[in-house]
């Protein structure tokens, strides 16, 4: 069948071209046999692969490399990809990459995968080419903008662009706060919170980490400094590839029990809760009053983000993670395929599905690291409740003095 597609693909003279392979499986060396006793050889630049790259340095003579390297091509003229190891998910990811011309050798009938929305959108561009991002999808809890918002203004860090994203509407009151602090701002007239979201990350294309931010968490101090220390800790030492690093979070159906140890508070959830598993089956999500449990166990915010930063290392996480406060790297935004667009939705809770999926089904871990903590309000059936007590308890919210 792969002899068959590449006779096929020389008839049509498509391999003309320089060939780039991707992917290392039991018929690779049968590829590279037949290009180069076809006179194809030559035209090899080299096999790309996700995770070979790291046990191979070539392959039959031939460099392998990582999928970093599709990036830098001139894929529109110059280069065709042959697909040897193929699924969907490889599809998906060249497809991220802007491969126009790729072949799977199984089926050269393959069409795309990626669906796209092609809404239109508004950005006001004021980046600076920085090496993090992080945007903040923001424009539908204000009441929480005097605390949530005002943090990341507070603490904000010099080597992070930032980017206020409204998904479905125009709010000038983002607008004017991007405005104030030189960060850029985006909104879609059509909530589709996946387009919008690959779209943030297009728009700043020297950003090689990032953060999606929700606009009902809350940030501490040297928050954005930890996370960039740890995440290149762990792709330097770390015994797992990263999928995404997280910070603590109390609200948070994973993330609750980290925080319940560090904090020596889990005996006292239990006995009024029951067991602390983490799992979307457990009282942190299922029960409204857990939200207030969490949140009055703090002096303040401020004064338990302090105390975390104490605390060193992270933690592997095993379990569906809500990703309201997440950052990972543009080649893991790639290696999915981007946030999974889908015309006539809103991309709702499809994203955080999605990724969780593609960390199982690629060997790729959440990581947490437990210096760092975030605050989340409430799950949505908890948010009338914790509204009010959010403004009942401002104390609790308000940010502590920068000079401290």
């Amino acid at each position: 069948m792969i002899t068959d597609s590449l006779s096929r693909l020389a008839e049509e003279n498509k391999l003309n071209k320089s060939i780039v392979l991707w992917g290392i499986g039991s018929q690779t060396g049968e590829v590279i046999a037949w290009l180069r006793s076809n006179g194809y050889g030559n035209n090899i630049l080299f096999i790309a692969d996700n995770f070979k790259c790291t046990f191979y340095r070539e392959y039959e003579g031939i460099p392998v490399v990582g999928p970093y390297r599709i990036r830098e091509l001139d894929k529109a003229s110059t280069e065709v990809i042959l697909s040897i190891n193929y699924s969907d998910s490889v599809r998906r990811q060249l497809e991220a990459y802007g491969v126009t011309e790729s072949y799977n050798l199984r089926n050269l009938s393959e069409g795309n995968l990626l669906e796209r929305c092609d809404l239109p959108y508004h950005f006001t561009d004021r980046s600076k080419g920085k090496k993090y991002l992080c945007y903040v999808l923001a424009g539908y809890e204000p009441a929480l903008w005097d605390s949530t918002l005002t943090r990341i203004e507070a603490y904000q860090d010099s080597r992070v662009d930032y980017c206020l994203v409204s998904s479905g509407k125009y709010v000038p009151a983002l607008d004017e706060m991007a405005e104030k602090n030189g960060w850029s701002y985006l909104h879609t007239e059509q909530n589709q919170v996946c387009f919008i979201q690959n779209l943030a990350v297009e728009l700043h294309p020297e950003a090689e980490y990032i953060w999606k931010l929700d606009e009902d968490i809350f940030i501490g101090k040297d928050f954005f400094g930890r996370m960039i220390q740890e995440y290149h800790r762990i792709e330097q030492c770390g015994e797992y590839r990263i999928g995404f690093l997280a910070p603590v979070i109390p609200l948070n159906c994973c993330g609750y029990v980290s925080y319940l140890n560090l904090c020596g508070k889990r005996e006292e959830y239990e006995k009024r809760f029951g067991r602390a598993y983490r799992s979307r089956f457990s009282a942190v999500f299922n029960v409204v009053e857990t939200a207030e449990f969490f949140w009055d166990t703090m002096d303040t915010f401020d004064d338990m983000a302090q105390r975390f930063l104490r605390n060193e290392g992270s933690l592997i996480l095993d379990c569906y993670y809500n990703i309201g406060c997440i950052m990972f790297s543009r080649e893991r935004w790639l290696m999915m395929g981007k946030w999974p667009e889908k015309p006539g939705e809103s991309g709702m809770g499809r994203d955080e599905a999605f990724i969780y999926q593609d960390n199982v089904e690629k060997d790729l871990s959440i990581y947490e690291a437990q210096g760092v903590l975030a605050g989340h309000l409430a799950f949505g059936h908890q948010k009338e409740r914790m509204l009010a007590y959010y403004h009942s308890h401002p104390e609790k919210f308000r940010i502590a003095s920068l000079n401290e």
